[in-house]
């Protein structure tokens, strides 16, 4: 591919995947790939280029990044991918629904050299973990949440003053 090709294309990609960060994350597969397929209906349109064939885990991560995960007992598959780049990528906390196991596995193995804690609300050591966390800049899984403790707003709105 040349340069020439690549930059043709590069405002409909950047728009394609930029849209994927922003919009797609709470849909599943299915519902995602009616997504990308109606946004670039939209795209030929209004007539701006995209690849034809854009692999948006290509675009958006890189394949040592995606090693790395799949050696974090991510599963290789598209949806374990694509959920991971949006982890990798979300400036905000991610709310993950796990029935599975799989995403806590990952992230438990992707932050164990940053020292991540797993806690939960019911864990009579919440407060700690949640305090320490905070002081010392460590990841935080908190599990099974129904609802959000009132505790945790400052700390999900980025609230410095509270």
């Amino acid at each position: 591919e040349t340069f020439q090709q690549h930059m043709s294309t590069v405002v409909g990609d950047v728009l394609l995947t930029s849209a994927f960060i922003a919009y797609i994350g709470f849909f599943d597969q299915r519902f995602r790939q009616e997504l990308m397929s109606k946004w670039m209906e939209r795209l030929d349109s209004v007539g701006i280029k995209y690849k034809e064939d854009l692999s948006v885990p290509e675009f958006l991560s890189k394949a040592e990044e995606r090693l790395q995960w799949q050696a974090n007992s991510l599963p290789a598959d598209d949806l374990c991918v694509e959920n991971a780049i949006m982890l990798h990528r979300y400036n905000r906390y991610p709310l993950v629904i796990d029935p599975s196991g799989q995403a806590a596995e990952f992230l438990m193995n992707q932050f164990k050299d940053k020292k991540i804690t797993k806690t939960s609300f019911l864990d009579s050591s919440f407060m700690k973990n949640l305090e320490s966390a905070l002081r010392f800049g460590c990841p935080l899984l908190v599990q099974d949440v129904e609802n959000i403790d009132p505790v945790l707003n400052p700390v999900l709105c980025v609230d410095t003053t509270a």
